[in-house]
């Protein structure tokens, strides 16, 4: 088929084999800066008859979407068929050109849209799109572009300010439920040291009539015993006849080894000889 175009209009090569309906999608939204112009999409659109959205999108208005027809089928079937629209356009006057797609066969099909004169071709491809295909375009964007990869992120993942608040709200929450749980506990605490006083304060109530008494005859005690102590101080000074110091006396050696024969043959202490024969004496 023979495809209308001029100077004014731009063309979308489309590879639907690798590129999902989001990127054409994008494309057709960067297309629209060359508006007002005629914006033809190129694709076998019958390759995915599955896919329904394809339907809404070709109502779009300026934009025109043919079915391209393939010579053989097979792998590189689709590529050689952009290929042969491409050259249709190019020798129709086109010089405006987007290539979807981040397959790297498709740097002949840039080539030869610079062959006689130089088109201006935008790629759009994902981020794996290899070099020498991004250098055979004069124009590059990555799908999809880096806001939105950022968007989604920042939408997945929430800011730190509400995290923050979050996280602070559970911990208030948490707070309150430990406290509301250990109310009960501390008033019963409260309660019982209440209970325990009371009784301590009538315990001492009744102790202390008895106590009083008590406490007379004590000092009662003390003041006799002041009385008491020169008198008492006194009698201990005097010594005991019991306390008296033993006598003590020097006598001969011959008297002492006469006294320790005598001791001997009576089988008793000197003390208790000594003792006998001065009572003997004195007798």
């Amino acid at each position: 088929m023979t495809l209308e175009s001029s100077n004014d209009t731009v063309a979308i090569l489309y590879d639907i084999e690798n590129s999902p309906f989001e990127m054409l999608n994008f494309t057709l939204e960067k297309a629209e800066r060359y508006q007002p112009c005629r914006i033809i999409v190129v694709s076998d659109w019958d390759a995915r008859p599955e896919q329904k959205r394809w339907e809404k999108l070709m109502r779009r208005p300026g934009f025109t979407f043919r079915q391209i027809s393939r010579t053989f089928f097979g792998k590189n079937s689709l590529d050689s068929a952009l290929y042969d629209s491409a050259q249709i356009l190019y020798q129709e006057g086109v010089r405006k050109f987007f290539i979807v797609t981040t397959d790297t066969d498709f740097v002949s099909i840039a080539q030869s849209l610079n062959v006689d004169t130089p088109s201006y071709i935008i790629g759009v491809g994902t981020k794996q799109a290899s070099e020498s295909l991004r250098s055979a375009y004069n124009e590059f964007f990555v799908y999809p572009p880096a806001e939105d990869v950022k968007k989604s992120k920042n939408a997945e993942a929430p800011e730190p300010a509400q995290e923050k608040a979050k996280g602070s709200k559970a911990q208030e929450k948490t707070a309150k439920a430990k406290a509301a749980k250990e109310q009960p506990a501390k008033e019963k605490s409260v309660k019982e040291k209440a209970a325990k006083e009371k009784i301590a304060k009538e315990k001492a109530a009744k102790e202390k009539p008895a106590k009083a008494p008590k406490e007379k005859a004590v000092k009662e005690t003390a003041a006799k015993s002041a009385k008491e102590s020169p008198a008492k101080a006194a009698k201990e000074a005097k010594p005991s006849k019991a306390e008296e110091p033993a006598l003590s006396v020097r006598i001969p050696k011959s008297l002492r080894k006469a006294l320790e024969e005598r001791r001997l043959e009576e089988e008793v202490t000197l003390d208790e000889l000594v003792t006998y024969l001065l009572m003997r004496g004195l007798r």
